[in-house]
């Protein structure tokens, strides 16, 4: 995944927005790509502060296991 991160207007409460491209193919599997990145978020015991973040999930976010996907996001948004 690639993540964008930019001071957030609105205060402390993190904002998330997930992309997702036309080459994952159908509909199904670009919302279970933005399903699983949304709930890695979710599962964050300490989310950034004031930032808004935009992940662009890449092709991998659909089927790597989704602890691997947690520990992934974790360890990026843990050198913010």
């Amino acid at each position: 995944m690639i993540v964008v991160a930019a001071p957030s207007p609105q205060g402390e409460r993190p904002r998330l927005a997930v992309v997702t491209t036309k080459g994952f193919g159908g509909a199904v599997e670009r919302n279970r790509a933005r399903r699983r990145l949304q709930a890695a978020f979710g599962g964050l015991e300490d989310p950034p502060k004031g930032l808004d973040l935009i992940l662009t999930a890449r092709l991998s976010a659909r089927t790597v296991a989704f602890a691997l996907l947690c520990d992934d996001l974790r360890g990026t948004l843990g050198r913010l």
